[in-house]
Order: C-alpha cells, then structure tokens, then sequence
C-alpha cells in the first residue's frame, strides 16, 4: 500500500468514526491501522460492516487460524456510554461472538511490541508503529524490566488480556494447584477490569466445570448470562447447558430475569420498582442483539429494529449508526 492510500484510508476511518459513529476517534487509530497492515492484515473500509455486530466498526481482515474464514479486527462503539473507550476487537464475518483483543488501542500496541520483541526474528511492528509506539512501549523495555515471561510483562506493564490471565489460571491448574487457578478467575471478574464482557464469568464457570465444582459451575454460567451473549468465547448453546437453563432466547432471558428480580429484591419481577421508557428500550434492545449469539437471528436481520430500540432510548446517534446500510 502507498503512503497516499494509507493516509486516505487513515483519515477516512477517523472521519467515519467521529462523524457516523458519533464517537470521538481515539488516539493513535492511525498507529492501530498501520501496525495491524505490518502484521499482515489488510485494511478495509469502517463502512463494509455487512454480517458483523451492529456497534463493530471493522478496520482490518485477515485468516481466521482456527477455521479459514474471514476475520475482522475492529472497534466496539458502547451505546450507552463513553468511559469503556472504544475496545479492539475481533470476530468472523457472520460469526456470532466477538473477542476482546485489547481494552485499549495503546494496550493492543504495547502487546504487539512486545511480541515482536521476543520472537526478534523482525521489526515491522516497530517500524509501522514509529515514535507513537515508541511513546507506549521504549524498545528493550521488556527485557529491561527484568520478569520473568511476556505474560508476567503484559499483566504487570501493559494492561489486562483475556487469554493472558486465562493462562495465568491454566498454568496454576496444570500444577497442581486449583486455589490459585480459582484465585487468579476471580481476580479476573472484578468489574473494573472487563466492564460489560461476559468472557471472564464464563472462562471461572467452565473452570469450576472443569475440576467438578458442577454446582458452582452452573451458578457462574447463569452469572455469565447476564452479561451479553455475543461477549462469550463459546458458543451460547454450551453455556445455556452448563446453566442447566432450557428453551429458547426468550425463555432464559425470562428465567434469568426472574431470578435476577427476586434474588435482589425478594420480590417477583411483576412487583418489582418500575423501569423508565428508556431501560426497558435498552433491555429490548441488548436481547435483540442475544438472539444473533442463540443463533435465532442474525447481525443485518436485526439491524432496523435494534436501531428503533435505541432511538426509543434517547440515543438517536447511535440509532443512525446502527440503522446506516452496509456499503
């Protein structure tokens, strides 16, 4: 690619993000775009959103390693607020999940960095990222820092990754050691750490699952529930089965709901304190979006109706930006 396309490309997700997203474009998005080309993916236009989540604005494709399809590197635009930032993010064109990269676009740098840095075999991530980079993670910084692994790096320099601290766990119960993998799943649920994502909530269930806490397994499954389905690693069918909660979308959404209610107020949700015009839109709208990860729907199918909901909330931005067709 040339330095005049990337800079066109470059100020054309910038410009679509401010402007259609109605989201303030994030610092070192022109850093993002050139480090993930040096990584070998191909940049692509934030409007081509056909077959992805509704609130995903794509940046980049690559191969999918695990199946060969096609794979988009995006960021997540929240409806309802600006204080989670704008998480990098991935997920198969027509897939039903999306996986958080990195919370942060300076945190999917730093990573990127010091990735290069171990293998040393190259210094295109480097390179692409430039003073920018620089600025996030100096080079030798990694081995300056005197610990003992990249994931120890990661956790203790760079931010927090899903995999990472997954890993973290893994390697505690491949010792031997279940108190600590336990430890380490609950240090990754605290909220401050993925507001909004399902993963971590899902990753204790099955870790309880796993060394036959079945009990505790199907009550952190139900926790996970909670959060939105799309967010899951897994496929939804799996965590509904470890919840131990049958039936349709419809029909766990009404179940967890119900327990939700009464474990809150001791109350049945009938008798419960009223919900505003706008929460009960908001509601509709994220089980909307639950339906595409139970496999009921899918991501272009529920477009206008989810753009309605939002609009019903009072966010009529993110409604024109849900309900703008796919170019």
């Amino acid at each position: 690619m040339t330095d005049t396309m990337s800079a066109f490309k470059i100020a054309e997700h910038a410009r679509y993000i401010d402007e259609v997203a109605v989201s303030s474009s994030p610092q070192r998005l022109s850093t993002l775009l050139k480090v993930l080309e040096a990584q070998g993916q191909s940049i692509v236009a934030p409007s081509q959103r056909s077959g992805l989540h509704p609130l995903v604005v794509p940046l980049s494709s690559g191969t999918d390693k695990a199946d060969g399809g096609d794979s988009i590197t995006g960021l997540l635009r929240w409806p309802d607020s600006t204080s989670r930032g704008m998480p990098v993010v991935q997920m198969g064109r027509g897939g039903r999940q999306v996986m958080l990269l990195a919370r942060s676009i300076d945190e999917y740098l730093h990573r990127a960095l010091a990735e290069e840095d171990v293998q040393g075999s190259s210094s295109s991530v480097r390179e692409a990222a430039g003073a920018e980079g620089d600025a996030v993670m100096p080079q030798g910084a990694l081995k300056e820092s005197g610990l003992s692994s990249t994931d120890a790096y990661l956790t203790r320099k760079a931010g927090m990754y899903c995999d990472v601290v997954e890993r973290l766990a893994k390697n505690h119960l491949e010792r031997g050691d279940k108190m600590s993998a336990l430890i380490t799943a609950e240090w990754y649920m605290r909220k401050n750490h993925f507001p909004g994502w399902a993963r971590p909530f899902e990753f204790n269930a099955l870790l309880y699952d796993s060394i036959g806490r079945h009990e505790e397994a199907r009550d952190g499954a139900r926790v996970a529930l909670r959060f939105p389905w799309w967010s899951l690693r897994s496929s939804f069918q799996e965590i509904q089965k470890l919840a131990q909660l049958e039936g349709s979308a419809k029909e766990v959404q009404d179940k967890l709901d119900m327990a939700s209610s009464i474990s809150k107020n001791g109350i049945p949700p009938g008798m419960a304190a009223a919900r505003s015009p706008n929460q009960i839109a908001m509601d509709a709208a994220d089980f909307l979006l639950n339906t595409v990860a139970a496999g009921e729907s899918d991501w272009d199918a529920i477009r206008a109706p989810l753009a309605d909901k939002y609009a019903e909330a009072g966010l009529s931005a993110v409604a024109d930006f849900v309900r703008l067709e796919s170019a």
